[in-house]
């Protein structure tokens, strides 16, 4: 028993040996680059062809597969601005065979995946070879030109025991001076040796320690002026067009979508010409005011409750209802069929009937409160339905139908930018919320004037100005990328989509056009307005204007109502009761449309402001809330990683 324990403590501790050796083994065979050896061969027209030996120690770990390396492609000008570099891979190795590879493209480089996702490698080491070309890499100085670059790149996951760089020259010219650097981003290091050949037609760099992970060697060759051919004008043009690619397509698209829309607008937007305006004294035939709202505001921009207030007004003014106001409510009360007679001798209009029709079938009075605001919304709906069955497309078009083909349009623009333009995921990423932000912002500018349709719509035409600058400006920006695609400028590109979708929604208003018997009934309406506007005083001096009295008074408040100017035209009538009427008239005043607080004649206008104007606010607060899940609206010198090239990698 004693010779068994022995033997079994042996074995413990020949295989704790033997695991510490295989652990310790394991940690000097860690994963790095043994030695980075690349040759590059410049040409007399700045093309450079580059040659990367990239001998690695895989373990397993992080090269599975194979390693992939990083190629940036875009510089800086003296300017700042952001140019991009040509590429084109020619040729991937491993261990001197062809080795399967896939190329990744960025807006700001490539990266090459080398080895199979399916295809596992085993522990060892192997070298890779990457051979490719580069164009726009050589910088052109007024005494010289230089190749700077980023022999290994900065980026590498591993370290790197040994990095050798050689920089060849065209044959017979020789470099004039040369320097290194080595370390991490931004450092001067200067662990290296530099040793012309061939008499100055090629200089090797060599590292004279290791790089650690994120560490990098960058050379820099300099050359006397005419070596290095600089780019012709047919050169300079392919480069611009290859710097701002995405600049370019988001641009024509947006200037496509502008001429689609500026064609479609010349051809259905515009308005008729517009008839001498002159007041007139009454309203135009066929036109209630109700309807005179409709077509003067084209459509019902507040949901149609001031035009509803107006066609409540006159059938009350002609006796078929009456207003009863005790308090802070109205109530919209019918009177029986036949009395007073003459209210029943004319029919009513399309939107008055459905009014008349839906009270009576109701059966009772109406009070306009939160409390029967299903029942307001009926009437509403009801009311609207009657204008717009009758009216839709006779007095103006909006030809919403022409935006469809605009919005494909802008829709292709923003496919041909992702696809074509060369952008980044986070370009990409970064543009569809600006679209959709963008659509949000404007939509809701749009519709927060609309709800100021009763003020004469200031809001909305202050919204308007405001995105029709910043179309304005988006148009100016698209057009002249140059000055504004560089370090500090604006960002082109949400720009680009935010005009893309101001354009469409501007558009969608300006393509709305009244038709020919439109543009004549908005000029009698306009004449209509401008008599209802005046002071009394003047009003007395137009030739043929009728005599002012109660019953021409009340006669056309229900237009003053429907456009906005019941107070003018309440304190004309105000005016005329204390002055030409006397004041025994004055004092007797009382509309038997009315019931309710007693009417002052020194202030018709604010007696009437609770009865007429008041009433559109009436309607829409007392509808009921909607449901919250509902929409509202459908020279400090060269570092290290400072110069062309560069990148970095690791395994996969």
């Amino acid at each position: 028993m004693p010779g068994f324990r022995v033997s079994r403590q042996l074995a413990l501790l020949v295989v704790g040996c033997l695991s510490f050796f295989a652990a310790l083994g394991h940690a000097v065979a860690d994963e790095r680059i043994l030695n980075f050896d690349s040759t590059i061969v410049v040409a007399h027209d700045g093309t450079l062809t580059v040659t990367e030996k990239i001998t690695v120690t895989a373990e397993g770990r992080n090269i599975k597969r194979g390693i992939y390396r990083d190629i940036p492609l875009t510089f800086e000008d003296a300017n700042g601005r952001e140019k991009k570099a040509g590429f084109e891979l020619l040729e991937v190795l491993r261990d001197g065979s062809p080795e399967p590879h896939t190329l990744k493209s960025s807006s700001g480089g490539v990266r090459i995946y080398i080895g199979q996702s399916d295809v596992f490698l085993r522990s060892g080491t192997y070298t890779y070879t990457l051979s490719y070309e580069t164009t726009r890499q050589v910088r052109f100085f007024s005494d010289h030109d230089e190749v700077y670059w980023n022999a290994t790149g900065n980026e590498w996951a591993f370290p790197i025991d040994k990095a050798e760089a050689r920089v060849i020259l065209p044959a017979g010219d020789r470099a004039t001076k040369w320097t290194a650097y080595t370390g991490s981003y931004g450092d001067k290091g200067s662990a290296f040796t530099a040793t012309p050949e061939a008499g100055g037609n090629s200089i090797l760099f060599e590292t004279t320690r290791g790089l650690g992970p994120r560490q990098g060697l960058s050379v820099v060759v300099a050359m006397p002026k005419g070596v290095v051919a600089p780019p012709t004008s047919e050169q300079e043009a392919a480069y611009f067009l290859m710097d701002y690619r995405a600049e370019i397509i988001g641009s024509i698209g947006v200037l496509l979508v502008l001429a689609y829309y500026l064609i479609a607008w010349w051809q259905v937007g515009r308005d008729p010409p517009k008839g001498v305006i002159f007041p007139r004294f009454k309203a135009p035939d066929g036109i209630s005011p109700a309807l005179a709202n409709y077509v003067t505001k084209r459509g019902f921009g507040d949901g149609g409750w001031t035009a509803l207030s107006a066609a409540c007004l006159n059938l009350a003014v002609k006796g078929r209802l009456v207003l009863e106001a005790p308090g802070d409510t109205v109530t919209l009360v019918p009177r029986p069929e036949g009395n007073p007679k003459h209210a029943w001798d004319d029919p009513l209009p399309k939107g008055e009937a459905a009014v008349n029709r839906w009270l009576r079938s109701r059966g009772s009075p109406l009070t306009i409160n939160k409390d029967n605001g299903k029942s307001v919304q009926t009437l509403g709906s009801k009311f609207r339905s009657a204008i717009e069955d009758e009216n839709r497309a006779r007095y103006f078009k909006k030809n919403w139908g022409y935006v469809v083909p605009g919005a494909i349009l802008s829709a292709l623009a923003v496919v041909a930018l992702v696809a074509f333009g060369n952008l980044s995921e986070a370009q990409i990423g970064f543009l569809i919320p600006v679209l959709v932000i963008g659509i949000f912002l404007t939509v809701f500018s749009v519709n927060f004037g609309k709800m100021f349709r009763r003020s004469g719509n200031i809001v909305a035409k202050v919204a308007a100005v405001f995105m029709i600058f910043g179309f304005g400006m988006s148009i100016l920006v698209s057009a002249v990328p140059m000055l504004f695609s560089g370090a500090g400028g604006l960002p082109l590109l949400p720009v680009l989509a935010v005009a893309l979708v101001a354009t469409n929604l501007l558009f969608y208003f300006l393509l709305g056009a009244p038709t020919v018997i439109g543009r004549k009934v908005l000029d009698e309406i306009e004449g209509l307005k401008l008599y209802l506007s005046v002071a009394e005083k003047d009003r007395m001096n137009m030739e043929g204007a009728p005599t002012m009295s109660p019953s021409h008074f009340e006669t056309l408040l229900p237009y003053a109502v429907a456009l906005g100017v019941e107070k003018p035209w309440s304190d004309a009538f105000q005016a005329w009761l204390l002055t030409a009427a006397g004041a025994a008239v004055a004092a007797s005043y009382a509309p038997t449309w009315y019931s309710g607080h007693v009417f002052d004649a020194h202030n018709i206008a604010g007696s009437m402001k609770d009865v007429t104007s008041a009433m559109a606010g009436t309607f829409s607060t007392s509808l009921p809330a909607p449901k919250s899940s509902s929409s509202g609206f459908s020279g400090g010198g060269g570092f290290s990683g400072g110069g062309g090239g560069g990148g970095g990698g690791g395994g996969w």
